[in-house]
């Protein structure tokens, strides 16, 4: 029997789920076309790309995040340095899910798929994981990496799925959009937000950083709270070793040299750190 190919797989996917999708330019339901193409009842269409996703944000859009950090990212990832976290993630989700049907799982800024195919696969294999990020570098290789689930080019503030669709969303690291994202997650839904805490890779933010607090942008769980009837917290803190090899691709994949002078980048590629600390909260919302 001929192998089938990773893009038939993510078609596959797409075609068994497009009851999920609207249009993200004119709001109606979507089907997914034999010639791989999701169309519109207004005939918008967008077409799978060969290495498997579909974009659907209408306007182009320009990130940092490019090709280099999510190849730096993929290192990081597959030495551990997510470990500890995905593990608890996938812990909750499955407790959520562990019943259900057909449970529907979206990872909202999923970048290069990898903490979303993870906590899947670790799922039954009825579960639909759905990924989304703006930056089409990372989608990309998430459709090539992780085939046989839904990658997409889409803008968090206009998500491109009916109401009331998913059982969970993840929103790991990641901006937040809670209008969209409640319209989006189904009234008993469970919405997972992770961001940094104070002590996360304090090593390297005492060198790139002259004041030792960071730019606060709201508090996330006051956020949650407005949207969500019982919200839940909990943190989670570990340390990472590095090694030289290590210590460079952790500087290339984070945000905090963006913008950096050189020799700020240079101190921290010296500094010859052997470990960096791991610092999370995990935020938990549900309408129960």
């Amino acid at each position: 029997m001929m192998a089938i190919s990773k893009k038939m797989m993510n078609a596959q996917a797409l075609a068994k789920n497009e009851h999920l999708f609207r249009c993200p330019i004119c709001s109606l339901t979507m089907e997914f076309k034999e010639d791989a193409r999701l169309v519109c009842e207004k005939n918008h269409s967008f077409d799978l790309s060969r290495q498997g996703y579909v974009n659907l944000a209408p306007q182009a859009h320009v990130t940092k995040y490019d090709k280099r950090l999510f190849e730096a990212r993929k290192t990081i990832i597959t030495n551990g340095f997510f470990d500890p976290l995905l593990e608890r993630l996938t812990a909750l989700v499955d407790e959520r899910v562990q019943n259900k049907q057909a449970p529907t799982i979206i990872d909202a800024g999923s970048g290069e798929g990898s903490h979303l195919a993870s906590i899947v696969s670790k799922l039954s294999d009825a579960t639909t994981g759905v990924g989304i990020d703006l930056a089409k570098e990372g989608v990309l290789a998430a459709a090539k990496d992780y085939p046989g689930h839904i990658w997409l080019v889409a803008d968090l503030a206009n998500c491109p799925f009916q109401d009331d669709t998913f059982d969970v969303m993840l929103n790991i690291l990641s901006p937040a959009n809670y209008a969209e994202f409640t319209r989006v997650l189904k009234p008993a839904g469970m919405f997972v937000k992770v961001v940094p805490e104070n002590d996360y890779l304090k090593q390297l933010r005492t060198i790139f950083y002259d004041d030792a607090e960071r730019q606060n942008e709201g508090n996330p769980v006051e956020r949650t709270g407005e949207y969500f009837n019982t919200v839940k917290t909990e943190r989670i803190t570990y340390d990472f070793p590095l090694n030289q090899m290590l210590l460079e691709k952790l500087i290339q994949m984070t945000p905090l040299s963006w913008g950096a002078s050189e020799d700020k980048i240079k101190s921290a590629l010296q500094s010859e750190i052997p470990a960096v600390t791991v610092d999370y909260t995990i935020i938990i919302g549900t309408n129960e």
